[in-house]
Parts: structure tokens; sequence; C-alpha cells
């Protein structure tokens, strides 16, 4: 699987992330360290968290490669991700996530979790 980060999105990205960063990208669903709520919604909803290369981070078992090098997610989240034409681009000054088959969250936030040991 592989995911196109468009050119602004990328800079979205840079300006949170620092050269020795991880990127995962994070189903709300209230499972792991980065999902404090989950949602209940009968959307899907994504963040894209940025923390340090060297954090350990076991749920999160899965890679996706992009043009941004390799983001991480969690393994069963890729029933909402695995279609082609994964994108992650810039709508309205938000990032927004879609694929071949159409929209996934129109509303994807960054969390900077850089130096938080979780």
């Amino acid at each position: 699987m592989k995911m196109v980060i468009t050119d602004e999105a990328k800079a979205k990205i840079e300006q949170v992330a620092g050269k020795n960063a991880k990127l995962l990208l994070s189903l709300d669903d209230g499972v792991g360290p980065f999902s404090d709520v989950g949602s209940c919604a009968v959307d899907t909803s994504f963040d894209l968290v940025v923390v340090d290369a060297d954090l350990a981070t076991p749920d999160f078992d899965k890679t996706i490669d992009s043009n941004m090098g390799p983001v991480y997610y969690k393994g069963y989240s890729g029933q909402y991700i695995d279609d082609p034409g994964l994108t992650l681009t810039v709508q309205f000054n938000q990032l927004v996530l879609k694929n071949d088959s159409g929209l996934i969250d129109s509303g994807v936030a960054i969390l900077d979790k850089q130096g938080v040991q979780k």
C-alpha cells in the first residue's frame, strides 16, 4: 500500500514534524496511547500523530509507504484505508484523507507528541 502526501499537506506536516520524527496515522477508536476518546459517531476519524522516531509504538504494527517515508498505523484500521489511491491532501486548510473509493476523513488533525513519552 502507498499513500501520496500532496505538497500542500507535506508543508503543513513539516511545520510540526522535525527531521527525527515518526508519523502515525491513528484511527480515533479509543485504543492506544494517542486515542484519548474514540469516535462513537457514524463517521471514521483519523489523526496524524507526530512522535519521536525512537518512540516504541507497538499498537502501530503496520506501515504505509509514502513520499514522506513510512507512516505507521494500527493493522486492523487497514479496513478503512486499504483501497488504492490513498491520498492525504489539504482542503479548506484542513488535512483530508481519501482514496479511490472516496472521502475517508475530512478533518485529520495533526497531533504533535514529540518529546512526550506515553
